[in-house]
């Protein structure tokens, strides 16, 4: 293979990297942790509602790192779709065991 056929993955003289938009991400995923470790402190907070708010920043922050910094937002529609049905079967699957724990519970209590 010549130099010539990998020029085009090498070039990154289109490259347009725009600072104000990481920024602007960093200083939001910056504001999740404070309100992340805000939440452990708050006093008299239930397990449930704490659980709840933390798993609801921790999946913003990860789907805001998977689409700006992992480049997702430049993937074509198929690659986005894939992954985004890869990160949901897990959640789903989270769910139906929850739902059955609260549904054994309940058959337990009584």
């Amino acid at each position: 293979m010549t130099s010539d056929t990998h020029q085009h993955i090498t070039d990154t003289s289109n490259v347009h990297i725009n600072r104000k938009e990481y920024w602007t991400i960093f200083f939001v995923l910056f504001v999740l942790t404070v309100l992340e470790v805000g939440v452990v402190f708050i006093p008299g907070i239930a397990k449930v509602p704490m659980v709840a708010a933390l798993s609801s920043m921790a999946i913003v922050k990860a789907c805001l790192v998977g689409w700006f910094f992992m480049h997702l937002s430049h993937d074509t529609p198929t690659i986005r779709n894939g992954i985004a049905i890869s990160m949901a079967i897990p959640f789903f699957y989270a769910l139906v065991l929850i739902a059955d724990a609260l549904w054994k519970l309940a058959w337990t209590a009584l």
